[in-house]
């Protein structure tokens, strides 16, 4: 090593009068330095060089100081995360699931009503989800578990590059559970003392077993198939799931340690996977899940006899102005498909004949402000007006924007980035929400029609008295005969 090397790898000398080398100035921040490290310097250290945002493999364009990289972190376009939130759903009926696949190979789902109520549009749109999800083949189905999920892979499906969809024409049942039914009844009838009827009682009690399986002992057993049958709630509205959502937490094994499954139902896992801005992240799981799903039997209040076909409903829980609904573009899409709040308009536009402003020819700074007080999801649905208006969203809203990679199969198991787009964020804030008391709900069960009340026929005793008195007027009676028959017993013992 030179002398010149030995002496700048080590000098931390501001005023070094060293002669080969001599100090220079930074154009940026002006520190004294050695030449040999000045290209370093203004490449990783410098606090006022130009530099490339750390998200910029990412996709973030811009250029900026370095020191101001921490403020741009939290609001910069690459910044986005996947949400990983789920929910579950269960099968009203174990035919269900052979329906279902009925439907998704012939690719017929149910339409969404805004006039239904929140849980019922829910209840559509997963279900819909879970019948695409049999479009797939079973062999892709089975390639995208995971051992948290075993049974059924997590909603919505990947579309693999290599996959093959299922013809509508293919209407066997052939699934895992199935399946895993006809391997335990052939275990059964190859053991040794299958046909035992001791051992299938109390195992542990020491008997003589019933050698081979010739003895039909089954037969001798008797049963209780308990029949399952469509409630009439759910029948009309020709829902195969249930309409209440099951909590179950993202970490647990969904196999037969969770009830439902070992009854030989099934459990569907639905994931958000709704890439947003990590800014947003927060809003996000509150007005699409904390605020919404997870309490969604607070805003629609049902009545008991729901279940026998009864469709009144209320409220505990609701926004103070306007409504909840389920957004989608199209009858199924689950890209565009969300939770919106649709407020109450505070007064009628009209607009003058004269005035030749329409939403298509506005200045730019009036999108700007727009963009200050429309959320996010507003954003988004105005970007799917036409054209036009999509690409001024794009220059005028900028700040609720993000960057996304795009990926392509390069060959089978390999990918490769290809590109990078610039997507509208859907996310928008939280609505103002109310508490109220349902006092209708009180008021309808008492005249609810499906209510089937029990009527008795014995002459109903009262258990308690009508009023204080009567229970005063009790207790001092019984005083009086226990103090007389005491008095009397005095007497006789005298005696």
């Amino acid at each position: 090593m030179s002398t010149h090397e030995a002496h700048c790898s080590c000098c931390i000398k501001i005023n070094c009068s060293f002669g080969d080398c001599p100090l220079v100035k930074c154009n940026y921040c002006h520190i004294p330095l050695h030449p040999c490290k000045l290209k370093e310097h203004i490449e990783e250290v410098c606090r006022r060089a130009p530099t490339k945002c750390t998200n910029h493999l990412n996709g973030c364009p811009l250029i900026l100081i370095r020191e101001k990289i921490p403020g741009h972190l939290p609001n910069c376009v690459a910044s986005i995360v996947v949400c990983s939130r789920d929910r579950c759903r269960k099968l009203n009926t174990k035919a269900s699931k052979l329906q279902l696949k009925h439907l998704g190979r012939k690719k017929e789902f149910l339409p969404i009503d805004e006039e239904d109520d929140l849980d019922i549009q829910l209840a559509c749109y997963d279900q819909n989800l879970i019948a695409a999800s049999y479009h797939f083949s079973r062999s892709n189905r089975v390639q995208q578990r995971d051992p948290l999920h075993p049974a059924h892979p997590l909603i919505p499906l990947r579309n693999m590059p290599y996959h093959t969809t299922t013809s509508p024409q293919n209407l066997d049942d052939s699934s895992e559970d199935e399946q895993r039914e006809e391997r335990e009844k052939l275990k059964k009838s190859r053991m040794v003392f299958a046909n035992c009827y001791m051992c299938q009682i109390d195992p542990s009690v020491q008997h003589l077993h019933t050698l081979g399986n010739g003895a039909d002992i089954e037969k001798l057993k008797k049963k209780r198939m308990t029949p399952q049958f469509l409630d009439q709630f759910h029948e009309k509205l020709n829902l195969k799931v249930s309409i209440v959502i099951e909590n179950a937490p993202e970490t647990i094994l969904k196999s037969e340690n969770i009830r439902e499954i070992k009854k030989g139902g099934t459990l569907y896992t639905l994931k958000c996977l709704r890439t947003v801005r990590r800014s947003e992240y927060g809003d996000h799981c509150l007005s699409q899940h904390t605020l919404s799903i997870d309490q969604m039997d607070e805003m629609v209040l049902r009545c008991p006899n729901w279940t026998r076909g009864c469709q009144f409903s209320t409220h505990r829980v609701r926004p103070k102005t306007g409504k909840l609904k389920i957004c989608s573009r199209h009858r199924f899409h689950p890209t565009t498909a969300t939770l919106s709040h649709q407020p109450l308009p505070d007064f009628q536009f009209i607009q003058a004949d004269s005035s030749n402003r329409t939403l298509d020819n506005l200045p730019l700074w009036c999108y700007e402000l727009l963009a200050m007080y429309l959320p996010s999801s507003s954003l988004y649905n105005l970007s799917l007006t036409n054209r036009k208006l999509r690409e001024v969203v794009f220059i005028g809203c900028n700040k609720c924007c993000y960057i996304e990679a795009v990926w392509k199969p390069l060959k089978k198991g390999s990918w490769v980035q290809k590109e990078f787009v610039w997507k509208i964020s859907s996310t928008e804030p939280p609505p103002a929400l109310e508490w109220t008391v349902p006092v209708d709900l009180s008021h309808h069960i008492s005249q609810c029609s499906h209510f089937d009340g029990v009527v008795y026929e014995e002459k109903l005793v009262p258990v308690f008295p009508r009023s204080f008195n009567d229970i005063w007027v009790r207790i001092a009676n019984d005083l009086s005969v226990k103090a007389i028959r005491d008095g009397i017993q005095d007497i006789l013992d005298d005696e």
